[in-house]
């Protein structure tokens, strides 16, 4: 005999429409299973959806008074709906695209005013405004001597804010581990592969994808094409970060267009960024999608998971392979040798290194470098001193640009940490949490205490254009990093503390060699077609719509139909192009 319950859930499928087949017949009825059914046949009643609606509003408000005024984090200044819920940074990042970082620019400045008001017939004056709380549970801060507090160093746990680190589809990634131990672990593995020692070697493939940059802007000056600077320094900077951490090279500088159709499809994947972030179950349901579907929808994000297919076979081969050396000279190496427990070392998780790697090592360094372009162009006087100390280290044009004869050039040094200040290649904040230590803030009149558990974070954009530390910031000024060397303690490009970019040195590496090649051998034009020298000249580029960052997607992103930085190369020996 059937129980009441079986007889019930019978009941309400046997709630079915009628089936009509491809050829139009009516067949057989479905079974359907709506709201309507399990209220007819007595699962639900209306009195129950009135009760749960009744008890989740109160949960909301519960909740939204907790975080209001008896939170750890109720006295940081704030907006009130920023505090309820992290929707309010959502409609800025997802449905205004990527503008949450001006609006907290915007709450530094409200909530940073000196006023004064009276209570009680008293005037009393208040100070707030290097920290304010941007979401329910965390804080930003705009004060760069307090940059060490937050990225500490190794005597201190640091735990990555598990909100953030859903951002880049890497979630077995060593960047987005949460746990400090686990990361230490992952990053040890890697380290050394990126050390400045063993990354000297990467200098021969550095240079030739210099030489292939030079080649293409002297072809570039016979033909006369226009050529789009951000693409030609992510051809460029891919080739190399592929060449090196995988020992085959993805030689894009070899086609014609730079490859940028991909490079536009891992824009639209950047664009993903904030919804993966408000939205948990995105990310699991991309990676879980087939790849076919996922190139159809976003072209960016499967090409990317095709080369991930491939890093991915080569990793099976290493492991299969009878040659004990199979993975040297590749960035899999260092972990397949590792102590790490089996699991760390599965093929799906080094997958996502692999495409954290390229990710970080293309798109970030290009993006200083094509900015830097831009900025010694629009600044003649800069690139005059520039090419004065270039022309003394290497007087012979043709000489090949070594690493260890630029990278103590004083104003070589000065341009690309002034480049990375106003160009840094992430601009994302970078929240990290103390997991077991209190961190405390005790500056500027104020004193405020932040649990362990608070995620804290500070941002390139805000740190880099204080006035107080860096005078009229939004000048272009190498000199500023030559007159006071201290600046470099506030630099905060490459993020800092035991979480900062492990590809430093290979960056440092591309950004002083390529910068170098370069304007060693190309001058500014000058407009009367009398230069002696290989010149370049800015092309339909307009500073606040081309260079300037207006949207973060963990990378900076120009205005919206911007065409990158774009240059007109012109040599003597072909003024008729």
């Amino acid at each position: 005999m059937a129980s009441p319950v079986l007889e019930q859930v019978g009941r309400v499928f046997s709630s079915a429409v009628p089936f009509v087949s491809g050829n139009g017949t009516v067949g057989e009825s479905l079974p359907t299973l709506s709201l309507r059914s399990l209220y007819r046949d007595g699962f639900i009643s209306w009195a129950a959806l009135y009760t749960f609606l009744a008890l989740w509003t109160g949960y909301c408000i519960t909740g939204a008074i907790y975080r209001l005024y008896f939170d750890p984090l109720a006295p940081i200044p704030g907006p009130k709906l920023a505090a309820m819920t992290t929707w309010y940074e959502g409609y800025y990042d997802i449905w205004l695209g990527g503008q949450y970082y001006k609006k907290i620019g915007e709450l530094h400045e409200k909530y940073g005013q000196q006023y004064q008001t009276a209570i009680d017939m008293q005037l009393l004056t208040r100070v707030i405004g290097p920290v304010v709380r941007i979401n329910p549970h965390e804080i930003h801060c705009n004060d760069p001597e307090f940059i060490d507090n937050i990225y500490a160093g190794s005597s201190r746990k640091t735990d990555k804010y598990r909100f953030t680190g859903r951002k880049t589809l890497t979630k077995q990634s060593m960047v987005a581990t949460i746990s400090h131990e686990m990361h230490r672990k992952r990053r040890g593995a890697m380290a050394n592969f990126f050390s400045k020692q063993n990354v000297k070697a990467v200098e021969p493939k550095i240079r030739r994808s210099l030489n292939k940059l030079l080649y293409r802007m002297e072809q570039a000056s016979k033909t006369g094409e226009i050529m789009p600077m951000m693409y030609v320094m992510k051809a460029a900077t891919s080739d190399i970060i592929t060449d090196y951490a995988f020992g085959k090279s993805t030689n894009f500088m070899d086609r014609e267009d730079y490859n940028m159709p991909f490079f536009q499809g891992i824009e639209l994947t950047f664009l993903v960024s904030p919804a993966l972030m408000h939205i948990p179950w995105l990310g699991p349901l991309m990676e879980a999608l087939p790849l076919p579907l996922v190139r159809k929808i976003m072209p960016g994000v499967g090409d990317m998971y095709k080369l991930r297919e491939g890093w991915m076979q080569q990793i099976d081969d290493i492991k299969n392979s009878d040659d004990p050396d199979a993975g040297k000279g590749t960035i899999f190496d260092g972990v397949l040798k590792s102590k790490l427990p089996e699991e760390e070392k599965a093929t799906a998780r080094l997958g996502h290194e692999a495409q954290l790697t390229v990710l970080a090592g293309q798109d970030t360094t290009a993006t200083t470098l094509s900015s830097a372009v831009y900025e010694l162009l629009a600044n003649p006087e800069c690139l005059k001193k520039l090419r004065e100390e270039l022309i003394r280290t290497f007087p012979d044009p043709n000489d090949e640009i070594e690493f260890s004869k630029v990278e103590n050039l004083p104003y070589l040094h000065g341009v690309i940490h002034e480049c990375l200040r106003a160009h840094p290649g992430v601009i994302t904040r970078m929240p990290r949490v103390s997991p077991e230590v209190d961190v405390i803030y005790n500056r500027k009149g104020l004193h405020y205490r932040f649990p362990a558990g608070t995620p804290m974070s500070m941002t390139s954009a805000h740190i880099h254009f204080q006035p107080e530390f860096f005078p009229e910031p939004m000048k272009f000024s190498p000199e500023r990093w030559i007159e006071n060397p201290r600046l470099d303690k506030f630099l905060i490009a490459f993020s800092r503390g035991t979480r900062n970019c492990l590809g430093i040195n290979l960056a440092y590496q591309e950004l002083y060699t390529l910068m170098a090649g370069v304007f060693r051998k190309y001058d500014v034009y000058d407009g009367t077609d009398t230069q002696t020298v290989p010149t370049l000249e800015l092309y339909d580029t307009i500073r606040e719509r081309d260079v300037d960052m207006n949207a973060d997607y963990i990378v900076p992103f120009p205005a919206k139909g911007s065409k990158s930085v774009q240059v007109r190369v012109r040599h003597p020996e072909h003024r008729s192009a």
